[in-house]
């Protein structure tokens, strides 16, 4: 009897395993290990309701425990959501939904920032309580106090790990979502390979620059000097236009006095001609008087003839009258030919003089004309010396401008080449870096027996997607070596299984952007596939092009996944 007062467990139902409820994944290995069944529901029925008498009740235990633990001494759990998880620990069927109605309400701990451990030292002094509760109303039945005892310690092993698992659960949600953050964060400077494409195409612009900055600087040098031959030829053609036109205008004075004694050479044969004229009029008189003495002489002849013999003496006379006449109209028939011929000559020279003086005039005109051009074409030669001589010296500092500047083009040439190696070491570390953080991920999923939420596998699946994107920018420079058949199918990837689940299905395909993943899902990895492709065959240039794809359609992935964190978020 004394014995039947004095209970003790049996140590075999501390290893007691198995359930006869009906639940999924670990929520069943859960019920299972704790060997909670449907009588455990009952049981916890039966507590419940002979608690509905104690003072305090176990809603304002529970609130007061969680005022005391709050990170800030405020509750900000309300009593009824207090009062709906007692209710649903003691009356409601362990099932997947009190899973996700349980979860839910754990989640109110992740949200205020409640310290796990306090958590579980509430949990447990709450169980003790209820404990005491069912000892001193069951003392004297022991085996139904044990009873109790024992499905209530299974009930709140089986909250506590859900509790563990959902603040873990938000530990790894936290740290997968930050690694995802920082891998894309990291993944911004992929864009160090266009930076190191650049600064090779840079530096092969700043090699043919300088080759040309020297090769100006040659050609600047040649002008330079031959500027300077120009200035010393220019100079001595400023000397010779000055002496020419000195030399001209004396000429130009000589025409014009030449014109003006061609002026009084045409008068001169002007009055030439009159006295001609002159000349002529009095032979043409003295012809007319020979004529008329040569008449009077016939005539005298004539009447000494008829006076006979004293008309000999007479008719002597006449015929020397007569013969005088004759030499005279010989005499001034020779000259009448001597004045035609001076006229004639006279008057031909008269016409050529006064043709060269209008000639002479004209040319005098026109060189009056000229003198000022003369001076201008002076002026002109006189300021092109000038210019010369300025482009000279300008050439000069351009030369050493240009010496200078090739100079620089140099050192900025090595500098090039100094950050063209910095870049190229960044890439690497960051690429070590990308691969650190890998690992850690990695490890965390690895070493955290922890059920992940679709949050978290998200996060996961995205910073796996960036991973991938990221090795292909490392393979353009050179840190990773990669086949096609490193590329997988958009299926087969974390995020490809994830999304063809049933579960994801079932939850999101009614969503917007679950319908749009996956085509831009796949489209990366196509694109993925053909880069490598390309890469590997050496069209360097193609395979530019379909990371650019790649790049287009991750932008895409990337929203999609962020739209459906946050829609899981928020719910």
């Amino acid at each position: 009897m004394f014995s039947s007062l004095k209970p003790k467990a049996d140590v075999n139902l501390l290893f007691t395993r198995g359930t006869n409820l009906q639940a999924s994944g670990r929520f069943l290995q859960t019920l299972q290990f704790n060997n909670f069944t449907s009588q455990d529901q009952e049981n916890l029925k039966e507590i419940y309701n002979g608690l509905q008498k104690i003072a305090p009740t176990m809603n304002e235990i529970f609130r007061n425990y969680l005022e005391e633990i709050s990170p800030d001494g405020q509750t900000h759990i309300s009593n009824e959501e207090i009062q709906q998880y007692l209710n649903q620990f003691f009356l409601a069927e362990r099932n997947d939904e009190y899973v996700a109605n349980t979860t839910k309400f754990f989640n109110l701990f992740r949200t205020y920032h409640y310290e796990a451990g306090k958590l579980i030292v509430v949990f447990n002094q709450l169980a003790f309580f209820m404990n005491t509760h069912i000892l001193h109303n069951f003392g004297l039945k022991p085996n139904k106090a044990f009873a109790y005892m024992k499905s209530l310690s299974s009930a709140v092993n089986i909250d506590q790990e859900l509790l563990v698992e959902t603040l873990t659960e938000k530990i790894i949600e936290n740290v997968v979502s930050e690694i995802s953050s920082l891998m894309d964060a990291n993944a911004k400077i992929m864009y160090m390979k266009d930076l190191v494409y650049s600064l090779d195409q840079q530096a092969l612009e700043i090699q043919t620059s300088t080759s040309a900055t020297e090769e100006l600087a040659a050609s600047i040098a040649d002008i330079a000097r031959t500027s300077s031959n120009i200035s010393e030829k220019t100079t001595q053609s400023v000397q010779y236009a000055t002496d020419s036109k000195n030399a001209i205008e004396q000429a130009l004075n000589d025409i014009f006095k030449t014109g003006d004694t061609f002026t009084s050479i045409v008068h001169s044969f002007d009055q030439l001609q009159k006295h001609v004229n002159d000349i002529e009029n009095v032979v043409t008189i003295i012809n007319e008087i020979a004529d008329q003495t040569n008449l009077l002489a016939l005539n005298a002849s004539i009447e000494a003839a008829r006076a006979g013999e004293h008309g000999k003496g007479f008719s002597i006379v006449a015929q020397e009258v007569r013969k005088l006449a004759e030499n005279t109209v010989s005499a001034l028939s020779t000259v009448s030919t001597n004045v035609d011929s001076l006229k004639s000559y006279s008057t031909n020279v008269a016409k050529s003089i006064t043709d060269t003086s209008h000639i002479i005039n004209a040319a005098s005109s026109e060189a009056k004309d000229t003198l000022p051009l003369l001076t201008n074409i002076v002026e002109t030669i006189q300021e092109i010396n000038q210019d010369v001589v300025n482009t000279a010296s300008i050439t000069e500092e351009q030369s050493a401008a240009i010496d200078e500047v090739s100079d620089k083009m140099n050192k900025i040439l090595h500098l090039q080449e100094d950050i063209r190696e910095y870049s190229s070491n960044t890439s690497h570390d960051i690429h070590m870096l990308g691969q650190e953080i890998n690992r850690f991920r990695n490890d965390v999923i690895t070493n955290n027996h922890t059920y992940l939420s679709s949050v978290t596998l998200l996060h996961l699946s995205k910073a796996d997607h960036i991973l991938w994107k990221w090795k292909i920018y490392n393979m353009f420079l050179g840190l990773e070596q990669l086949q096609p058949s490193d590329v997988s199918s958009h299926k087969e990837c974390r995020l490809g299984k994830w999304y063809f689940s049933d579960k994801a299905k079932e939850r999101f395909g009614h969503l917007s952007s679950y319908e749009q993943l996956d085509y831009y899902h796949e489209k990366v990895h196509y694109n993925a596939k053909e880069a490598v492709i390309e890469f590997t065959n050496g069209n360097i240039k193609q395979a530019e092009l379909y990371l650019k794809e790649i790049e287009a359609a991750s932008e895409k992935v990337l929203f999609y996944l962020n739209d459906l964190i946050d829609q899981m978020s928020t719910n």
